[in-house]
């Protein structure tokens, strides 16, 4: 009965082990994460009258990754190419992203509302996307 017992904690042992190994193999490399959220910038200790949309990417992976580009992902797959306004702390492209850093660009709230009259879509109808180097095109979530 205590060899049985053994072997099931030994079993047990092994299986976490694994699992552990198989998540671990998972995050070796860059893993990129882009989500978006609205900010209103403060610029020399005053705070902007315009909305901006920040499209952020995250590196959640070990290695670090290099950006080339970010844009919006329109309805039908078509894309925008998006110069980031030029607001303090924007990095140019390309970036290399380091692991766990997180970095942002922005588009102002009229030049989506822009995009969206012209193209004939509704905002929730577009997600964020950067290109990563190696990797392709990472998208997030429709905006909200």
């Amino acid at each position: 009965m205590a060899s049985l017992l053994i072997s099931i904690g030994a079993l047990l042992v092994s299986v976490i082990a694994l699992v552990w190994q198989f998540i671990s193999w998972l995050r070796t490399g860059p893993v990129i994460q882009v989500r978006t959220h609205y900010a209103i910038p403060v610029i020399g200790g005053e705070m902007s009258t315009e909305e901006f949309l920040a499209v952020s990417a995250t590196n959640r992976g070990r290695s670090p990754a290099t950006i080339t580009s970010w844009g919006l992902l329109l309805p039908g797959g078509a894309t925008t190419a998006a110069d980031s306004a030029p607001l303090p702390g924007v990095e140019a492209l390309p970036f290399r992203i380091d692991p766990y850093a997180e970095t942002s660009w922005y588009i102002a709230n009229h030049e989506v509302e822009r995009i969206c009259h012209v193209r004939g879509c509704r905002r929730s109808d577009i997600r964020p996307f950067v290109i990563v180097s190696g990797q392709g095109r990472k998208t997030g979530k429709r905006l909200t």
